[in-house]
């Protein structure tokens, strides 16, 4: 009888427990829809090492829009709420033989990396929980901005080794035999209307 009674106190405080994290959650899960928006250009390095947008990135996770949230702000809601930062990869390093390898925030990081450069890719989260959980969207915009800079100068050489570069290249020959092409028959049909007068 004493036990059924401790079971059923554990149940409604473990009830009323959730019901505060419900309510805790609905109220801190907003994200505005610019903010939600500007976090997803970030690049993460996926399961298969790819670098691709978060945008592109949640579109691979099983996560649906609803009428009142956008996917980004479902998604940026889970990645803060849920403490799923930790498992991003979108902290770029290059190593001392040129390659580049993708960090979360929660990963050990190599000895070689300078200790601010560790600071930051440890901190840099926790400062912008401490900004969404207090409404501090201007500031949170900042951070973001930091972090896609960050991305951009040291990872910025990912791109000459992948294949859309190699893509690249081959529209813009492609492009310039189509242009060759075109000007020829452009200056043969300006020869035979010369010829005809």
């Amino acid at each position: 009888m004493k036990n059924a009674k401790i079971s059923q106190r554990i149940i409604v405080l473990a009830l009323l427990f959730l019901a505060g994290s419900v309510s805790l959650f609905a109220t801190s899960s907003d994200w505005p829809q610019q903010q939600a928006k500007h976090f997803c250009r970030l690049l993460v390095c996926d399961n298969n090492n790819r670098i691709i947008p978060l945008s592109a990135y949640i579109r691979q996770q099983p996560l649906q829009q609803n009428d009142s949230l956008s996917i980004e702000q479902l998604f940026t809601t889970y990645v803060f709420n849920y403490d799923g930062w930790q498992t991003l990869r979108i902290f770029p390093h290059q190593k001392t033989d040129g390659s580049i390898v993708w960090y979360s925030a929660t990963e050990t990081l190599p000895q070689e990396m300078s200790e601010e450069h560790q600071k930051y890719i440890h901190e840099v989260f926790h400062r912008l929980l401490t900004e969404i959980q207090a409404g501090n969207w201007q500031t949170v915009d900042a951070y973001i901005a930091r972090m896609i800079q960050y991305q951009c100068k040291f990872g910025a050489s990912i791109h000459s080794s992948s294949p859309s570069y190699s893509v690249l290249l081959i529209i813009i020959l492609v492009a310039a035999a189509i242009i060759a092409v075109l000007v020829y028959f452009i200056k043969s049909k300006r020869a035979t209307t010369t010829i005809i007068q």
